[in-house]
Order: structure tokens, then C-alpha cells, then sequence
């Protein structure tokens, strides 16, 4: 094998984690200039959880199909095409003069976003050996963590040039990436000469009605609703609430729950394919992301670095979602897009939904005596409406222990087959 050819997998990846790494950056916006919307659009702390929501939603919808056409078509041509959309709806979001111009504009950049992840673990499919395929996973989710985790950058980015500016700036970014795809990213030849026809029926019906496809959604959905209700908008609002920081300084801190993603994403995506083990490392997230959301949120007097060492944790550990990803693989290998999309629609509709319920949990906290929105609200309110979260984490734990096996150590660098 020359040089070039060592690469260009490589090159492909690169290319399409960026993408990911645009998406994380989009789901974590509206918290970072969470006051400048409700200034521009005069919008309740509700209407600013549908802002952020209906990126998910469109997100949610198309997973599935977007499993389709890459299982069918091959990634490339559809995965330029959402970059070149996601960075107009990007733009369009950077003009919007209303809050329901910015819901469209939302809806655009994620029904465009729903490419990232699957169209990347699909080229990871096909241009590297299954055994390596949960690192590639990891890898992946660490890069979006990295987009998560920009969350200080971009406030300071804000407060210099406006939010409207700043945003415009990452639609510019996403046009030229997609010229870069264009010119680097290929589907492997022999993917595309061995095609699988498209999926009948009786095979999707046999996938949707799986319980073990549903055990692996509810764990992948319910441990991780961290990183978007908490991280991705009311996360940086609770931290200047408890602890009196500053936007910049809330924003530096939630940033570490994403660091600490960033760390167990190439931690449980290696591990998982060194111990050739799924339901291992699993359980063993379950319990640390159930300890240390408890004690995140219920331990009295918690110090500032008491919380930034329990935040990272609780990212560290709901990163091994990741792992179900690599369960979606295995249960169908032949039918990975649709099997991966099938499991990313429930994780985010699980999120779509997680953020209007803290919203409207908070919404329910305030009292005749108390308006003014989120300026009126204590860091009770928010420990209050961030306790749903503790429950899903119960609820991935349970999910973990019913999940079974699915990669055999004698096998693990085998594809398997259905």
C-alpha cells in the first residue's frame, strides 16, 4: 500500500468528523447566546427551548432515511449536499428577524446535520476493518465533543463580534468544507460495486420490532440526555445562577462536561474494542453517569472544583453511548446506515424532547411574585428541573443490564454476518 493510499482513509474521516464537529457546535449555540435570542425575539424561556428543539426535531425525523439512502446510494454526493444546506441554514439562522424565522432556520441546519454521524460511520464502514469500527465510533463522538465543548470560544467570540456575526461566520466555514468533500471524500470502489439493494420490508419490519434494537436505543438516549439538556442549553444559565459566574466563565466551566465526553468517548470506544466486550463497558458507565449526576445535583455545598471534577465524570461516563453505535453495527452489519439511523432517530427525539421539558419545568417554577424569566429563577428551580435527568440515568443503567453480548472476543475482528 503507497502512501497516498494509507492517507486518504484517513483524509476521509478527517472531512467528514468536521461536519460532526459543526453539528455538536450547532446543538450547543443556543445556550451560549441563550439571553441574545430572548432579547432579539422577545422570546420565553419555552419559545427558547423550541428554538433549540426543532433542530433536533428535524434531526430526529431524518435519521432513518438518511440510513436508507447511504446504505443504498453511498455517502459522498448526499453528504456534500447537507454541508452546502447546513451552512445555508446557518446563514439564514445568523438573519433571522423573528422567533419563528430562527425555528425554519434551526429545522434546516439539523434536517442538513442528520448526514454528519451516520454519513462519518458509514465511510468509517467502509474504509476501515471491522475491529476497529467502536474506535472510529469514539473518535468520531470525541470530535463532535470537541465541537461541544467550544462553548467558551464562542461566547468570547460573541461578545466581541455579536451573535449574529459569529454564527454567520460558522455558515461561511460549512460552504468551504463542503468544496474540501467535494475534493477529498470518495465512497470505497468496492462498497459502491457491491452495493446492497435497498432494504425490504420484512428486514425493516424485523429490525423496528428487535428488542434488543430498542434496549440499545433507550440506553443510548436516556444516559446521554445530559449533554443536550444540560450542556447543550440551561447547563451555562444554572452554573452563573449557583456559583455567580459570568457568561464567559459559565460557558469555560459547562465546557468540561464535554471534555470529559471527549476523554470517555476515546476511552469506551478503545476499550470496548479491546476487551471485545459491548455490555461490559455499558454497565460500568451506567453506574458511574447514575453516581455522579446524583451527587452532582443532590450533594449539599458542592465547591466550584467539587463541580468541575463531577461534571467532567458525568461526561466521561454518558460518552459510552457510543458504544451502542458499534451494537447497531453488530446486530446488522449488512444494513448499518438504516440499523445506526434507527438508533440515532430515538437518541434524538429522546433530545428534542429533553430540552422543552427543563424549559417548561422552569417555566412552572415561577410564581406570580417572580417575573422576569431566567433572571428571576434559583439554582434550586434549575436542580429541580434537572432531576428527570437522574431518572433517565436509572433507566440506561436497567437498559444496560438487559442488553446482551454482541461481539464475541474469539470474533471480535470479524464482521458478522446476518
Amino acid at each position: 500500500m503507497n502512501r497516498a493510499a494509507a492517507v486518504l482513509p484517513w483524509s476521509i474521516w478527517l472531512l467528514s468528523a468536521l461536519f460532526v464537529v459543526f453539528n455538536y457546535i450547532h446543538q450547543v449555540v443556543p445556550d451560549i447566546i441563550a439571553a441574545d435570542l430572548i432579547s432579539a425575539f422577545k422570546a420565553t424561556d419555552g419559545t427558547l427551548g423550541n428554538i433549540a428543539a426543532f433542530y433536533f426535531y428535524a434531526y430526529a425525523i431524518l435519521q432513518i432515511p438518511v440510513g436508507l439512502i447511504v446504505d443504498r446510494y453511498g455517502t459522498r454526493r448526499p453528504l456534500i449536499v447537507a454541508i452546502l444546506v447546513a451552512g445555508l441554514g446557518t446563514l439564514a439562522f445568523s438573519w433571522a428577524d423573528s422567533s419563528g424565522h430562527a425555528e425554519i432556520a434551526r429545522l434546516v441546519m439539523g434536517a442538513s446535520s442528520a448526514f454528519s454521524f451516520i454519513g462519518c460511520l458509514k465511510l468509517v464502514q467502509e474504509w476501515f476493518p471491522p475491529s476497529r469500527f467502536s474506535t472510529l465510533a469514539g473518535m468520531t463522538n470525541t470530535a463532535g465533543m470537541i465541537g461541544a465543548a467550544s462553548g467558551a470560544p464562542v461566547a468570547a467570540l460573541v461578545n466581541v463580534i455579536g451573535w449574529r456575526e459569529a454564527v454567520a461566520w460558522m455558515g461561511w466555514a460549512e460552504l468551504a468544507l463542503a468544496i474540501l468533500v467535494f475534493l477529498v471524500v470518495r465512497d470505497r470502489p468496492q462498497a459502491a460495486s457491491h452495493a446492497e439493494p435497498a432494504p425490504r420490508l420484512r428486514q425493516m419490519v424485523g429490525l423496528a420490532t428487535n428488542p434488543q434494537v430498542w434496549i440499545n436505543a433507550v440506553y443510548a438516549t436516556s444516559i446521554s440526555l445530559i449533554f443536550v439538556a444540560f450542556g447543550g442549553l440551561w447547563g451555562a444559565s444554572y452554573i452563573q445562577k449557583a456559583y455567580g459566574m459570568s457568561a464567559v466563565a459559565a460557558a469555560d466551566v459547562g465546557s468540561l462536561l464535554f471534555l470529559g465526553g471527549i476523554a470517555g468517548s476515546l476511552f469506551f470506544g478503545w476499550c470496548s474494542d479491546y476487551m471485545g466486550r459491548r455490555k461490559l463497558p455499558m454497565v460500568m458507565a451506567g453506574f458511574g453517569a447514575l453516581a455522579t449526576m446524583a451527587g452532582l445535583l443532590y450533594l449539599p455545598g458542592l465547591p466550584v472544583a467539587g463541580f468541575e471534577a463531577g461534571i467532567f465524570l458525568v461526561g466521561f461516563f454518558s460518552s459510552a453511548n457510543i458504544i451502542s453505535y458499534a451494537v447497531a453495527r453488530d446486530l446488522y452489519p449488512k444494513l448499518a446506515g438504516l440499523s445506526i439511523g434507527f438508533l440515532s432517530t430515538c437518541f434524538y427525539a429522546g433530545s428534542a424532547a429533553s430540552q422543552p421539558l427543563v424549559g417548561m419545568m422552569l417555566e412552572r417554577s415561577l410564581t406570580g411574585q417572580r417575573v422576569g424569566g431566567l433572571a428571576s429563577l434559583t439554582a434550586g428551580d434549575y436542580r429541580c428541573a434537572f432531576s428527570p435527568l437522574v431518572g433517565f440515568m436509572v433507566l440506561g443503567l436497567i437498559a444496560s443490564l438487559l442488553i446482551k453480548e454482541t461481539l464475541r472476543p474469539a470474533a471480535a475482528n470479524l464482521p458478522k454476518e446476518n
